[in-house]
């Protein structure tokens, strides 16, 4: 249910359209992933401190997921009565918000699947969560797309709405799990450099981590190009193919990250250098097919991308140690991404779809460096 939510306000379809739709400036369009991402992932080394002295680490992520609710929520007045700018700014605001939320969330639901999922089936279970979300996404497209003409704004608040209320649906059905993670004081003193310095296979993970990053940064980019050839409702094509790309393809990623998380990896990459290679050579063609055609082959390198690095970090570390790897992990990643939004923020205007080509080129040294990740199994 939180992936679906995740879908349906995803910082890569949702949000850019809402910001295209309603004019607000083009530089907001590059921070929305940045801001999103990055917002969830540097709060969460002083986080990991608070979050140890909780055993019950599924008392934390309810908190994590209410926030998210809440921020979403107040995104629908804003879209629905201020201008664009103030509209825009306020989703940027409210996205940061949500985004502490999901630092909550990401650091404990990895200690929730560790705790109750054993090693060997944990990539299964993401890739099943993840397609079961991507189907009842697609059936959501699939309404947006048989109402459009008529119910643009309407659906569009509707789609906010729901995803709120999506996450707040999430919390009785957590009351049946009871993740327990025991605290490990031996590592309580160790800092986020030693943290570093000691496992030069999270250092190796950290670094392809953020090069691929790019397989999230240059999806809006996707579907703005796409919106400022055609105005027209396309928002619903773009959300059925992240949809139909995680139902088909998360399952398998899954499987495959559980047999070799680090393979799944290059795999994943391959195919988002692919798409976004085409897409540069095809995008003056001005074809919605098509460029909804390699937004869904984006969006599975993605999705395995995701699923076969999450697999990996859950399998190198355990107990607190794993706390400790993710909250030092996503830390360097926020620092990063906010680096690589505040660039685009600046090029973008000034080298317009060239950006796809160089996101592509960070793709294709993130493959190179996915060769230094020892294997985990």
């Amino acid at each position: 249910m939180t992936k679906l939510a995740d879908i349906l306000i995803s910082a890569k379809t949702t949000l850019p359209w809402v910001l295209t739709s309603i004019g607000a400036p083009s530089w907001m369009i590059s921070l929305l992933v940045p801001i999103r991402e990055s917002g969830s992932l540097i709060p969460q080394w002083p986080l990991k401190h608070r979050i140890e002295r909780y055993v019950k680490r599924q008392r934390v992520w309810r908190v994590g997921v209410l926030v998210q609710a809440l921020a979403i929520l107040g995104m629908v007045p804003a879209v629905a009565m201020l201008d664009a700018f103030y509209a825009g700014a306020g989703i940027l605001i409210l996205l940061m918000v949500l985004s502490l939320g999901r630092a909550l969330c990401s650091l404990t639901m990895k200690d929730m699947e560790g705790a109750l999922i054993e090693k060997g089936r944990r990539g299964k279970l993401v890739g099943i969560a993840s397609g079961i979300s991507g189907l009842l996404s697609l059936l959501s497209a699939g309404a947006l797309i048989l109402g459009k003409e008529q119910f643009e704004q309407v659906w569009l608040l509707f789609i906010m709405g729901f995803a709120s209320v999506l996450f707040i649906a999430t919390l009785p059905l957590s009351f049946a799990l009871n993740a327990e993670v025991e605290s490990e004081s031996d590592r309580g003193g160790v800092s986020f450099l030693q943290t570093l310095k000691g496992d030069a296979a999270l250092v190796h993970l950290i670094i392809s981590r953020c090069l691929l990053l790019h397989s999230a940064l240059i999806a809006p980019f996707f579907v703005s190009i796409t919106t400022s050839q055609d105005d027209t409702f396309q928002l619903p094509y773009f959300i059925a193919a992240s949809s139909l790309a995680a139902f088909l393809s998360s399952y398998v990623w899954g499987s495959w990250s559980d047999k070799s998380a680090v393979l799944t990896i290059r795999i994943a990459s391959v195919i988002c250098v692919i798409a976004g290679t085409a897409f540069y050579f095809c995008y003056q063609m001005g074809s919605l097919w098509l460029n909804v055609g390699l937004f869904f082959l984006l969006s599975v390198g993605y999705a395995g991308v995701r699923t076969a690095r999450k697999t990996y970090l859950l399998d190198i570390a355990s107990g607190d140690t794993r706390t400790q790897y993710v909250a030092t992990a996503n830390t360097v990643v926020g620092y990063v991404l906010l680096a690589f939004g505040g660039m685009y923020a600046v090029v973008y205007p000034l080298i317009n779809e060239h950006i796809i080509a160089l996101m592509t080129g960070f793709l294709v040294l993130g493959l190179g460096q996915s060769y230094w990740l020892k294997k985990e199994k």
